[in-house]
């Protein structure tokens, strides 16, 4: 969001339930340097983030967790490229947890498939454990449109998205194979496997009020308000 110098959004379900909001910090070019989440006058936490020139975050400093108050973690992010294409990632969290993406097939930059394996340090029994899963992206005009993850037991879990003209997510739908026998419940807020998004705006386009519909019941997700410099 360029020129914007600040945003603050106001959250009504879903994580942190009502009087939870945010204040994010801006760059020139419009991307979020800072972040500070509150529960109404309560600071909750705060972090920083440092991009590289592909604007492909690098670092994130937590510099505050209610819950770890005095503890400063810091996650460090890796790529190498394929043209515009990020080929390998590597993320490295706190507590010597880290995460890699490794692009193993490219059909014509439409449909990606990464191999994903997250590894657990676990420190009462000085070992790490792995867990390994497959991405296939599909993509149609920059937009991601279906996301298939695959587990290590075969399973596989399905989201397909559509969009509005201004590129902002319209709907998800999310199916399961094998189905599952019951329905997934959704807790901490408004959630279904079934969800579409309604957005209202500002004058200058960016969203002002952003609304779910869940069977057939909308909900007021956030409001966002925007200070220029």
């Amino acid at each position: 969001m360029p020129g914007v110098k600040t945003v603050k959004g106001k959250y009504f379900s879903g994580t942190g339930g009502r009087g939870f909001w945010s204040e994010e910090k801006l760059d020139s070019l419009g991307r979020t340097i800072e972040r500070s989440s509150y529960r109404k006058k309560k600071l909750m936490g705060t972090y920083g983030l440092q991009y590289n020139d592909r604007n492909d975050i690098i670092l994130r400093i937590d510099t505050y967790d209610i819950n770890h108050p005095g503890t400063t973690d810091t996650s460090r992010y890796e790529y190498s490229y394929n043209n515009d294409i990020i080929a390998f990632e590597k993320n490295i969290y706190a507590g010597n947890d880290s995460a890699i993406y490794n692009l193993i097939n490219n059909e014509g930059d439409s449909i990606l498939t990464y191999q994903y394996t997250s590894y657990h340090y676990v420190a009462d029994r000085k070992n790490i454990h792995s867990n390994a899963e497959t991405y296939v992206l599909y993509y149609k005009n920059n937009l991601l449109t279906k996301l298939e993850i695959t587990n290590n037991k075969n399973e596989k879990e399905i989201s397909e998205y559509t969009y509005y003209p201004n590129g902002n997510v319209k709907r998800r739908v999310k199916k399961r194979i094998p189905e599952l026998d019951d329905e997934i419940v959704y807790t901490g807020g408004p959630g279904g496997d079934n969800q579409s998004y309604k957005y209202r705006y500002n004058g200058k386009g960016q969203t002002k009020i952003l609304y779910m519909i869940v069977h057939n019941k909308t909900y007021k997700i956030a409001t966002y308000k925007y200070k220029w410099k």
